[in-house]
């Protein structure tokens, strides 16, 4: 979580400058195109972030519930809900993990469940429980297999002495769960690179919560980390790139 709270400035530049809102854009008419209706649905936007989807969905005319444990995220789109003058967004500062959607009230309420990236979908049990949440259609996406980020494929031998493992997370086991128990489903996968710079102490903790996502949490590493961010910075600015592979999953239940 405070990995998330700390992300959460940058987290929104990026998601909501020109390449954010197209990749907003591109997905909300991949949804129509597969028969997703827009106005007046019923959304629950699992990990909701600073609100990227649940703003789209809302401004479209959608009844939202957002759903986002990390404090700074939920203050942004807060924010957003006011200076939009919003009426029709929900947000519930909890963790999926932590969702009864028994006592919530939420087993089949949903158009459309909604999990943009969300970590909080990470097993059989969050994905079926997304699933029970949806009366018609779920929408999932996540990474599809090849994650390379050029700071930490030179990092990891320097910590590790190896070669850096591929990313622990694929869609792959997903859409294989999904198709097995008889689903209705549309897949789709594509390729993305982005350049990023940040000050150093972000770039620190960032590369800190990454290592996390690896298992490697270790406080150890701060210190080495920041010696390599330190040297690698110019005028106290460090850049990195990522290329990576993603893919998206909608299950139709009607």
């Amino acid at each position: 979580m405070d990995f998330w709270n700390k992300r959460s400035e940058n987290f929104k530049n990026n998601t909501g400058g020109e390449k954010g809102k197209k990749r907003v854009e591109k997905v909300m008419c991949w949804l129509e195109g597969q028969g997703v209706p827009m106005d007046g649905i019923s959304v629950l936007d699992i990990g909701a972030g600073p609100g990227t989807f649940a703003l789209a969905f809302a401004r479209r005319g959608c009844k939202v519930v957002a759903l986002e444990p990390a404090g700074s995220m939920v203050a942004f789109l807060q924010a957003e809900i006011v200076q939009e003058r919003l009426d029709n967004i929900t947000i519930v500062q909890k963790t999926w993990e932590g969702i009864d959607p028994v006592k919530e009230n939420w087993e089949g309420q949903f158009d459309l469940v909604f999990a943009s990236m969300s970590p909080g979908i990470n097993n059989r049990e969050t994905l079926d429980k997304a699933l029970n949440c949806a009366r018609k259609h779920c929408y999932i996406s996540t990474f599809a297999g090849k994650r390379e980020n050029d700071v930490l494929m030179e990092l990891w031998p320097i910590l590790f002495g190896e070669e850096m493992p591929p990313w622990p997370g694929d869609i792959i086991y997903m859409l294989n769960y999904l198709y097995a128990q008889g689903y209705e489903l549309t897949f789709r996968v594509w390729e993305e690179s982005w350049a990023e710079e940040t000050s150093e102490e972000e770039a620190a903790g960032n590369l800190l919560g990454m290592m996390r996502m690896y298992g490697k949490e270790n406080h150890h590493l701060e210190g080495r980390i920041r010696t390599f961010v330190r040297e690698k910075s110019r005028k106290g600015q460090f850049n990195q790139e990522t290329v990576t592979r993603l893919g998206q999953i909608l299950v139709s239940k009607t």
